[in-house]
């Protein structure tokens, strides 16, 4: 039967014990039920013990129409996320995992999962650049005043190749469809900016600056207190990382402001996957580096201790650093990239904290984060200016 910490496979067939059939035009006829996160009842785990056993990743018994050209599934039904999709139960492979940093989403809320194929390891050999197993899947579900919206997922392929798709919820969560071309939710009224769902070329700005590609399962953001599920510990513990760290919990530098860590840690995830040193990352020519490399906080090179605030990337490529921009309506005047003690005259501040119109062809490079976000991080954005207001001029 299904043991274990790390649950890697599930159990189909057996109606009576693992849910009702479902007919769907184009998608399943019958539903894989299934345990929750949390342990099955003695009922069910007595049904278990007769049920063949298979492999998490197989898709319910008739999805194979719904497959579309490259591979996913139109409908999350059939994707592997769900063990029941109606009742809601998720597939005990995919692990449920919360980053101690978390990318503003407009006021979203987020539920992630991980899954990884039976019997595979991350490989950590370079700790700043984790690389997947093939036939990995990651999840995340965006919730709007507690209703889904969207659930988006990135699936690495056998041949090694990411393919990624969203879903669209309906208005009572009974279905969600892929969309391929992003959308445009409103919410509010008139002057409130819609919700937005990315499109795929949008996906790929953020994402390709990862030598992977997954954004938020990497060292720093498993590593930090707060945490939960899938964390740097418990990969280490579980024997998942080809090469675990020395230490499975990571803190941020503070400098003598006292107020750089939070400020350092929300420029990492907010900026971060497009600011970096890969020549492939969407803002690598602006020669301003926000991510912050997990070795550089455990201190592996050489044996080194972890690195203090001046010589993160995020510091020693922002502070007191010129900026070729100028402050838009200023006379002329340019922006440091950060100028100590003054927010005003910041360019990360002035990107960070304002927004422009969500419109056919808005200019986004005049916002950060430059695209699928209308409303302000207020509170990540305060912790960047109360630093900078901190820094001695």
């Amino acid at each position: 039967m299904v043991e274990g910490r790390r649950l890697t496979r599930l159990v189909v067939a057996l109606p009576v014990a693992l849910g009702a059939a479902f007919s769907y035009p184009g998608c399943g006829a019958e539903s894989e039920g299934g345990p929750m996160e949390t342990a099955p009842d003695a009922s069910a785990e007595a049904a278990l013990d007769d049920a063949e056993i298979v492999e998490a990743q197989a898709p319910p018994t008739g999805c194979a129409a719904d497959r579309g050209s490259d591979g996913l599934f139109q409908h999350l039904r059939c994707a592997g996320l769900y063990a029941d999709f109606d009742a809601k139960r998720i597939d005990p492979a995919q692990r449920a995992y919360k980053p101690g940093l978390e990318l503003w989403a407009d006021g979203a809320t987020k539920q992630r999962y991980l899954g990884l194929p039976a019997g595979t390891k991350i490989d950590t050999s370079n700790i700043d650049e984790w690389v997947f197993p093939n036939g990995t899947k990651a999840w995340k579900e965006f919730r709007l005043d507690g209703k889904r919206v969207e659930t988006r997922l990135y699936e690495k392929g056998m041949d090694g190749t990411w393919r990624h798709a969203a879903y669209r919820w309906n208005a009572d969560e009974s279905e969600a469809e892929r969309t391929q071309n992003g959308e445009k939710i409103p919410r509010g009224g008139a002057d409130v900016p819609p919700y937005e769902i990315p499109s795929p070329n949008q996906c790929n700005d953020c994402h390709q600056g990862r030598k992977d590609k997954l954004l938020g399962l990497e060292a720093v953001s498993l590593g930090l207190a707060g945490a939960e599920g899938l964390t740097l510990a418990t990969l280490v513990a579980e024997g998942l990382l080809s090469s675990p760290p020395s230490s499975g919990l990571l803190v941020f530098p503070e400098d003598a402001t006292g107020k750089a860590a939070a400020a350092l840690g929300w420029m990492h995830v907010s900026c971060g996957p497009c600011h970096n040193r890969s020549s492939a990352a969407t803002g690598e020519k602006s020669r301003i580096y926000l991510l912050t490399q997990g070795s550089k906080l455990i201190g592996v090179d050489g044996g080194a201790a972890p690195a203090t605030v001046d010589m993160l990337d995020a510091y020693a490529t922002t502070v007191g650093k010129t900026t070729a921009l100028e402050i838009p309506d200023g006379g002329g005047a340019t922006f440091l990239v950060i100028k100590a003690s003054d927010p005003s005259a910041s360019r990360v501040s002035y990107l960070s904290g304002r927004r422009v119109a969500a419109s056919a062809n808005p200019n986004e490079k005049e916002q950060m984060p430059p695209i699928v976000t209308r409303l302000i991080d207020i509170s990540g954005h305060a912790l960047l200016d109360t630093w900078i207001s901190a820094l001695p001029p």
